[in-house]
């Protein structure tokens, strides 16, 4: 028989179990929320990272800590993510790539739509095409009257096979009806030296980072890959207005947290990025640095990782693009 001491031992037991265990006791977020970067410090999804991170963990009064871990174009990190405890309270931010790696890797270590849940598509960032400053090609109309004149004679660089710029200049030759040589790089730095240089005739870069490099007078912007003009280039026409409708291409970042979050988890953490984004710090921030801010729901931002594929999974598949 049970003791009336055992008893009470046992009841308060049982209390103590469920006033410490949060997922039964606290709302969400009840404690520190990891927030990884799948690249080096000091990049845009770094910057955006940092700076959502501090403006929710004022707004929740919980730390939100950021935790770079690049390589692999966001695999490693976006394996972490996959793998960890699906409560919310691991997030990621990713950019555009993360939609086509999968199509791209013999073997991915994890897959966006399979292993990870949409949570806000955060902000776009205009692309803009370079050229050096003495370079021949001054407009987009030209470009594409030189490629059609001597195929594959006009060359373009980009960070690899595969990666986002080399997709797009994919599309937009594909688009233009025209055909350019694709150099694949190691890195930004060597691309812009060899535009300066004209060992290559074009380079497709994020619009803040274009900017930062006119600057100097060494290579000029020919378009933008927007809707509309860039704010921090408006004297440089889009793509649209240069002779290819309905063009786009844009640098994209979305939050994700691990699959199988329950929905009330991503709901507020939907809602905390959002009130984030209108804060008036984080908009001229990121503004200063050619962000749009779109804080759209985890619907739209599915909808956008779908697109990405049907767009570039037949080129990818034409151009046999694969990476180990």
């Amino acid at each position: 028989m049970v003791s009336f001491r055992t008893h009470l031992f046992r009841v308060f037991a049982c209390a103590g179990v469920l006033i410490c265990t949060p997922s039964l006791a606290d709302e969400f977020p009840s404690q520190q929320i990891k927030f990884v970067v799948p690249y080096p410090p000091g990049g845009g999804n770094d910057l955006f990272a940092r700076i959502t991170a501090e403006k929710i963990s004022q707004n929740i009064q919980q730390a939100v800590v950021v935790e770079n871990r690049p390589g692999a174009s966001g695999q490693i990190a976006g394996a972490a993510v996959a793998n960890a405890k699906p409560d919310g309270y691991t997030i990621m931010v990713d950019q555009s790539s993360i939609a086509t790696n999968p199509l791209l890797y013999k073997k991915p270590l994890f897959d966006v739509k399979k292993d990870l849940a949409p949570v806000i598509w955060g902000a776009n960032l205009d692309n803009a095409l370079l050229v050096s400053a003495n370079s021949p090609i001054r407009s987009l109309e030209d470009l594409i009257a030189k490629a059609k004149e001597t195929p594959e004679g006009i060359t373009f660089g980009s960070p690899g096979h595969g990666s986002s710029q080399h997709l797009a200049m994919e599309a937009l030759s594909e688009e233009a009806g025209i055909k350019l040589l694709h150099v694949p790089f190691k890195g930004t730095s060597q691309i812009i030296s060899a535009v300066i240089a004209n060992d290559v005739d074009l380079f497709l870069i994020s619009a803040a980072t274009a900017n930062r490099y006119t600057k100097d007078g060494k290579v000029r912007a020919i378009a933008t890959t927007g809707e509309r003009r860039s704010p921090i280039m408006p004297d440089v026409p889009t793509v649209a207005e240069s002779g290819i409708p309905g063009f786009t291409s844009y640098t994209w970042l979305g939050i994700f947290t691990t699959a199988g979050t329950p929905p009330a988890a991503i709901d507020r953490l939907n809602k905390e990025f959002a009130k984030a984004l209108k804060d008036a710090k984080v908009k001229d921030t990121l503004s200063s640095q050619g962000w749009e801010i779109v804080a759209g729901d985890p619907a739209s931002l599915m909808s956008q990782i779908d697109m990405e594929r049907r767009r570039y999974g037949p080129i990818i598949e034409k151009l046999q693009i694969q990476i180990d």
